[in-house]
């Protein structure tokens, strides 16, 4: 126990030490730390201040469009005097509210055609009336009255003059509607069957205070907070490893005398204190802008801070988590590179991806106490966005924002673990180090031949994949029945198979293309075991189907997003109005035979590589999973996929094959289908959708079928550990034979 306490202990001191050394030179870097920590104090109050201004000046403008303005209007016609006094009159009878919409002044002139158009022409007179023959005769009789209105052709009319004359003439509307009422008569208030009332406020009442508008641009505030805390990590990790490569001092540092861990870990630390320190300098230079912003904000606004600070503890809480994955997303990702200029390159689309990912959070409907605290980056603008809204008086409890502050901690601690192990894996990969057979290659040159991708080219597909899966949503076709195969191709073979092409690879040990366990064909094969390792498969994805389904809807029940209504609605019409053989291969076989080739294939062997040590295999597992949840979109489906993820990946690892996997995924995406034909059909689906959408109550899943759930996946997983442990013992005993 001393032995291990004092190598616990010495590796710790040598982190340490890494991580002080890595800061000096961070430090002493005067143009990355002026970029880093110095950039946002000066960035904010350019931001902030012409934000306000700009809405101050909008206030302004529309104010200025709605204020009073004089108007003179010259009228011709032999009854021209007499429609001038009506108009006098209306105008001398409007009093109260109703002046508030009013010109302020009104002049109307009788004058003679030829003097009407100088004038107007002149500037002298806004508009120009050319009044008919008995025009007052024919507003107090029926009938409507068409009055031509016409202004200079040399300048244009401005809309306070137009809209404030408009109100004048709707005036004296009513009141030749009123005369008309008189001479019939009928009441004056025959056409004013209802009036409101408000009531006064009290004497001493204090007045409505200016509306608070911290808690409508928080969420936008913490996209951007966690895009820069995202920033801070950027340089530092450049810097971390990839510029040891370039000084050539990383074989120097794998060479002392601790371990790979250790050294990930003190570099880690380096990086995880500027992220933090970024952090801080962005929180405190938002508050101080906020501060100075408000006395710019236009009359009835304010800042409107949320007493008891606990918003602000909350959100920077869940931002020190987001500041430590962070910090072990950039450090894994330029490890993966032999360059900063490489390293920089791969950082950029990472910093699209995680503003894409805290964007999700904004969407209506996410609530702190979800699987959604969970998720990167999404999670803690979730949790921060819902401590503010709380605090603003909307629906929700204290509790539930403490324990989505819980999840979204645990979650980050142990992305952050898993980051750091496949770090250090990656660390002490010969081929990812140096970068094997292609490391003195041209950028346009094809690498050599090897047997798996490694980590930076099973990314490669990933991130062409994501891109291409964003602009499909917009270009895509509502119905999935072209939907489905146009993102398939786009998003999934398009980008495999390019890459596949263009990096020659064993196809059989990067997409594990043998039987389970690696069992031969032909006359002695043990049909036994492969069917079991199908079956269990099949089971595990039936089981899972129905565990996520029932874990879903008590969580998040039937209030979903839109997004996710959307997608639920256009998979019912697929299954309701698409032939069944149809809507299953593109529900259940396209998806499951594409994606399991990118993500339990190609993604799967680039991330375990050549070794099959458990923490590197473990690594890859959950890993791909992550990849393989983000790559769906849907938040609230997020944890549900990655969990499949996972069961995916190990059956893959414990089996050697991509078919248990392919079947499992099939199985999963079957089990809509299946439970329409098990319902009596389309037909009963279809009357049982009409009487939920006329019905208030809320879909669950019955206690017998979440048990029967249950029992299908325990049963699943037991026939694949039954078949893992037979392989193991036949390997054995050949092996023993030898």
């Amino acid at each position: 126990m001393n032995a291990a306490r004092s190598g616990w202990r010495g590796g710790l001191r040598a982190a340490v030490a890494i991580a002080r050394r890595d800061l000096v030179e961070f430090v002493r870097d005067r143009r990355t730390l002026f970029i880093t920590l110095l950039l946002p104090v000066a960035t904010y109050p350019i931001l902030a201040l012409s934000t306000a201004l700009g809405v101050r000046t909008a206030a302004v403008e529309i104010e200025a469009e709605r204020a009073p303005v004089p108007i003179v209007v010259v009228a011709s016609g032999r009854d021209a005097a007499a429609f001038a006094a009506r108009v006098a009159a209306v105008d001398a009878s409007v009093t109260g509210a109703a002046r508030q919409e009013w010109p302020a002044s009104l002049r109307l002139d009788v004058v003679l055609p030829e003097e009407a158009r100088r004038r107007v022409d002149a500037g002298e007179a806004d508009l120009w009336i050319e009044t008919r023959p008995r025009i007052i005769t024919d507003l107090d009789s029926r009938g409507t009255v068409a009055i031509p209105v016409r202004w200079s052709d040399r300048r244009p009319l401005p809309q306070q003059v137009r809209s404030q004359f408009e109100v004048v003439m709707k005036a004296v509307a009513a009141d030749a509607r009123t005369r008309r009422l008189a001479a019939a008569g009928l009441p004056a208030d025959l056409l004013e069957p209802l009036t409101l009332s408000y009531a006064a406020t009290k004497p001493g009442e204090a007045p409505a205070a200016p509306k608070p508008i911290a808690p409508v641009v928080a969420g936008g505030v913490l996209v951007l907070l966690a895009v820069l805390t995202l920033t801070g990590a950027f340089y530092p990790a450049i810097d971390a490893i990839a510029g040891e490569k370039e000084r050539g001092t990383i074989e120097t540092l794998l060479i002392a005398p601790c371990a790979p861990r250790d050294i990930v870990f003190g570099k880690f630390l380096a990086v995880f204190a500027v992220t933090v320190a970024t952090l801080v300098v962005n929180v405190l230079s938002i508050c101080a802008t906020g501060a100075v912003a408000g006395r710019f904000l236009p009359q009835g606004l304010s800042l409107g801070l949320p007493a008891g600070g606990l918003p602000i503890v909350v959100s920077v809480l869940a931002f020190v988590g987001l500041a430590a994955l962070s910090a072990a997303t950039c450090l894994a990702v330029t490890t993966a590179a032999k360059s900063g200029k490489e390293a920089q390159n791969t950082l950029t689309p990472v910093i699209l991806l995680v503003s894409a990912l805290a964007g999700t959070a904004l969407l209506p409907g996410m609530q702190a106490a979800s699987p959604i605290a969970a998720v990167p980056f999404a999670g803690q603008v979730l949790v921060g966005r819902a401590a503010f809204d709380l605090a603003d008086g909307a629906a929700g409890s204290s509790l539930a924002v403490l324990a989505g502050l819980a999840v979204t901690l645990v979650s980050s601690c142990l992305l952050t673990g898993l980051l750091l192990a496949l770090t250090s894996l990656m660390l002490t990969d010969e081929d990812i180090l140096f970068r094997g057979p292609d490391v003195a290659a041209s950028g346009l040159a094809r690498p050599g031949r090897r047997d798996r991708p490694t980590v930076v080219e099973g990314i490669v597909p990933l991130v062409g994949g994501l891109a291409a899966l964003w602009y499909a949503q917009g270009l895509t076709p509502d119905d999935l029945a072209l939907a489905i195969p146009l993102q398939q191709v786009l998003t999934v073979l398009g980008p495999l198979m390019l890459a596949v092409w263009w990096q020659r690879v064993n196809l059989v040990r990067t997409f594990s293309l043998r039987w389970p366990w690696g069992l031969p064909l032909g006359a002695g094969t043990p049909v036994g075991r492969v069917v079991a390792s199908v079956g269990g498969a099949a089971l595990v994805g039936a089981g899972m189907f129905g565990l996520g389904a029932a874990a879903l809807l008590a969580v998040k029940g039937t209030s979903l997003s839109v997004e996710a209504e959307d997608l639920n609605r256009r998979l019912l019409d697929l299954m309701l109005q698409r032939p069944t053989w149809l809507a299953w291969c593109l529900m259940a076989l396209v998806p499951a035979v594409c994606e399991e080739f990118l993500f339990r294939g190609w993604v799967l062997a680039a991330f375990t590589g050549g070794g099959r040590s458990l923490r590197r295999v473990t690594a890859a597992v959950v890993a791909q999973a992550a990849c393989f949840a983000v790559f769906h979109l849907l938040p609230e489906r997020m944890p549900q996929t990655f969990a499949l993820g996972l069961a995916l990946g190990a059956m893959t690892v414990a089996t050697h094959s991509i078919l248990p996997a392919i079947v499992c995924h099939l199985v999963h995406n079957s089990l809509p289908l299946v439970l329409v034909m098990l319902a009596g059909g389309r037909t009963a689906l279809a009357r049982a959708v009409e009487s939920a959408g006329a019905s208030d109550g809320v879909t669950t899943i019955p206690p017998w079928a979440v048990v029967a759930a249950v029992i299908s996946t325990a049963c699943g997983i037991a026939l694949l550990a039954a078949g893992t442990r037979a392989a193991r013992d036949a390997g054995q005993s050949r092996s023993d034979e030898r």
